[in-house]
């Protein structure tokens, strides 16, 4: 029999180890103070390592069960992200066909409709013009497909101004919008 600080001097570890030791199941109690029994120590720890090695990982423990939870977690999250993505989507969605903000794209497109239209009005003003007025002066003609000229680039060259879009102009947070 033998105390604390010798069983732990025999296997050549810190008293704390035995401490340790006495709450693990299975290792053998002393009886007293000077109550270890060494031989009984050795056999647990021998059966102990056996029981290591060759035992199977509970499954309430298992590193691979924590990044399930985790990655179950995860997934969660991004459902949750989606989900007011979505409310976001449909609330600029909303936005736009009350008629508060229309996308950069639909703007261009509707300006370059515009634009083509008053082309071909324009295009077909000379050709009026001498139908309705026979007799026009030749520079009159001159002046006119001048003016033409001129109003077709500036139509042409027409775009949304961007410089003064901010953020906070809108309700959500929509990139690529304009107010209407």
């Amino acid at each position: 029999m033998a105390n604390q600080q010798e069983v732990a001097d025999y296997f050549e570890v810190d008293s704390r180890t035995i401490r340790n030791w006495k709450n693990i199941a299975g290792f053998p109690q002393p009886k007293g103070k000077s109550g270890y029994d060494i031989r009984k120590i050795t056999l647990w720890r021998l059966d102990y390592y056996k029981r290591l090695t060759t035992a199977k990982p509970d499954p309430a423990f298992d590193p691979l069960g924590n990044s399930k939870e985790e990655l179950e977690i995860a997934e969660k999250r991004v459902k949750i992200r989606k989900a007011e993505l979505e409310v976001k989507h449909k609330d600029f969605d909303l936005s736009v066909k009350e008629g508060r903000f229309a996308p950069i794209e639909t703007i261009t497109r509707t300006l370059e409709l515009v634009s083509v239209a008053v082309a071909s009005n324009l295009e077909a003003l000379l050709p009026k013009m001498k139908k309705a007025w026979p007799d026009i002066p030749p520079d009159a003609v001159e002046t006119i497909q001048k003016v033409i000229a001129v109003s077709r680039n500036e139509v042409a060259s027409i775009e949304p101004d961007v410089s003064s879009y901010e953020e906070s102009d809108l309700d959500c947070d929509s990139e690529g919008v304009e107010s209407t």
